[in-house]
């Protein structure tokens, strides 16, 4: 056999073993339908009706308004609220800090004797702290503030509005008690507030008129102690 056919045969039997049959190329691929989520669905329904229903409030509640008492002229702290300086405005409707007293409570409050807590300005709002049937002190009455230390008063019931004491005077620092019965005021507790200034206590306290002048002078010199004598119910 010559060179040449032992090439060629050598050739023919290469070939099959290069022509290795390749993969069909895929095919294109099937659309996948978007899984559609019903709470999602549920959710944005119920966020679009909210928005259409708050839109809806914003439209009617625009320009409505309600009518509220208020100051015409001064009203002096004690005066009577009477139907010459009281007078009905509008207000627009919606959320408001303010509690003004409503118009239809007019009967209610004015020309009853109800008096002004404070002095009241014209075109100012009547809220119920605005007036009072009694204003504090009443007539023939006082009220004294003292300062007392922690020493000065009983510690183990805190003080409230209403408890009656009894403020008496003291000798002074390191003085022997008196020989006779200490002066002492009754009166009844208004308030209590941290003092500014030490450990201090200012008791608010009320007392008759006629005593307010003498309590004052002795609770200036520091020289005074507080007894509970009936402390108020709740």
């Amino acid at each position: 056999m010559s060179s040449s056919t032992k090439v060629a045969n050598q050739d023919q039997q290469a070939r099959p073993a290069t022509n290795v049959q390749r993969p069909a190329p895929p095919g294109p691929l099937k659309p996948t339908r978007a899984r559609r989520r019903p709470a999602l669905i549920a959710l944005g329904l119920a966020l679009v009706a909210l928005s259409v229903l708050a839109s809806v409030y914003l439209v009617t509640s625009l320009g409505q308004t309600y009518q509220v008492l208020a100051i015409k002229g001064n009203i002096a702290r004690g005066a009577e609220i009477t139907p010459a300086n009281i007078g009905v405005v509008e207000l627009p409707t919606g959320p408001t800090l303010l509690k003004p007293i409503p118009a239809d409570d007019f009967d209610k409050v004015v020309g009853t004797g109800m008096v002004a807590t404070a002095d009241l300005k014209n075109g100012q709002l009547l809220t119920g702290d605005s007036f009072t049937e009694e204003l504090q002190p009443a007539a023939g009455r006082s009220i004294v503030g003292i300062a007392l230390a922690p020493n000065q008063m009983p510690g183990s019931e805190g003080l409230k509005a209403g408890d009656a004491v009894r403020v008496i005077e003291t000798p002074a620092t390191g003085g022997e008690p008196p020989a006779e019965a200490p002066l002492a005021i009754a009166a009844t507790v208004m308030g209590s507030n941290p003092s500014p200034l030490g450990d201090q206590m200012i008791i608010d306290v009320e007392v008759p008129s006629s005593n307010a002048a003498a309590l004052a002078a002795r609770a200036a010199t520091g020289r005074v102690a507080l007894v509970i004598d009936a402390v108020r119910a709740g």
